[in-house]
């Protein structure tokens, strides 16, 4: 079977065409998409600073209905609405075997959002209910922040900051509240993104002017508990350190591409204790939690998305998100 999907040939080349579709295997599902969002990753990709083999259907953040179920699947059927998680693990190194599969030294990305169709191990499928198909997409990105939060050990009344006033930020912001934050404080450029932060029950933080001072105005001199840096820029991580407590969790979720060194004083790792640490993809299990949390409203995502544009014209949608024009930016197979 053919589908229509947007390609990127090469680094800011995305043409439009139709490909020949794997066969469905007997573990397998093809998914008519519905939703799929663009991604801070895929505006890496299209501009060629993360690596890639072409030609590449871009998008990963997907949810649509089922058209077609392997012979051996038995939890889905023809017309149930899920959710895809991208990655297939390889399930037998290291990380697979110690629950840490988010790090899988051989994952596979097989999906291709921007499509009209897609083929993918049914076991990567979680079915959803009482939200949309966009929402539904938001599981992806949501459960990469999931992560994040965890990372950060977050607890009952901490005080955090997030350095990133995007979608990824304000993911992070509504799980540090499900989690019981006390004062969250989301960091930023733009004021409309921090005007809508604040909506959410934020403190902004203008990123212009000295933003190390303004938190600690609001906190204390002692600083977070936590940072977030959700942004991929050395100077975002820099203002984590300057912004946090002593002991406190540091987590540099976002990737800055092109890679770069990150200048960080000893005095700090010596003196303060605090923990400086990563935070990459997602598990399965986080997935699924994270498509609970959209089910169950509390992460509310409906509002996010500002712009829809169909395959056609995936280009115009990636350069969109790439400008930081409105908000979420999605790709929407059924728009004419």
């Amino acid at each position: 079977m053919k589908t229509k999907a947007a390609i990127l040939t090469r680094a800011l080349e995305v043409k439009t065409d139709t490909v020949e579709l794997p066969p469905v295997g007997s573990t397998d599902i093809m998914v008519h998409v519905k939703a799929c969002g663009v991604c801070p990753f895929d505006i890496r990709l299209y501009r060629g600073l993360a690596k890639t083999a072409f030609p590449k259907i871009l998008g990963h953040e997907v949810a649509g209905e089922i058209v077609e179920v392997g012979s051996n699947v038995t939890n889905l059927d023809n017309g149930d609405m899920v959710a895809l998680y991208p990655a297939v693990r390889c399930g037998n190194c290291f990380y697979c075997m110690n629950g840490q599969e988010n790090l899988c030294v051989d994952s596979k990305w097989p999906i291709g959002g921007f499509a009209d169709y897609t083929v993918i191990p049914a076991k990567n499928a979680f079915k959803f209910a009482g939200i949309s198909a966009e929402e539904a997409a938001f599981a992806e990105p949501l459960s990469c922040c999931l992560n994040g939060v965890m990372r950060a050990d977050l607890r009952p009344g901490c005080d955090v900051v997030i350095i990133g006033d995007g979608p990824i930020g304000q993911l992070h912001l509504q799980l540090a509240q499900a989690m019981g934050a006390g004062r969250v404080l989301v960091s930023g450029l733009i004021k409309e993104r921090l005007e809508r932060a604040a909506r959410l029950g934020a403190k902004p933080i203008d990123a212009e002017n000295d933003p190390a001072k303004q938190v600690k105005e609001i906190l204390g001199p002692a600083g977070a508990d936590a940072a977030i840096v959700a942004v991929g820029s050395t100077m975002a991580l820099q203002t984590a350190l300057q912004v946090v407590k002593r002991g406190a969790k540091v987590v540099q979720f976002a990737g800055i591409y092109p890679e770069t060194d990150v200048p960080i004083p000893s005095h700090f790792i010596h003196y303060s204790e605090a923990y400086i640490t990563g935070s990459s993809d997602s598990t399965r299990t986080q997935f699924a939690s994270a498509l609970s949390l959209l089910e169950n409203r509390r992460v509310r995502v409906a509002d996010f998305v500002t712009h829809r544009y169909p395959i056609e014209n995936a280009k115009e949608a990636i350069e969109t998100a790439a400008n930081l024009a409105g908000f979420k930016v999605m790709i929407v197979p059924s728009i004419p």
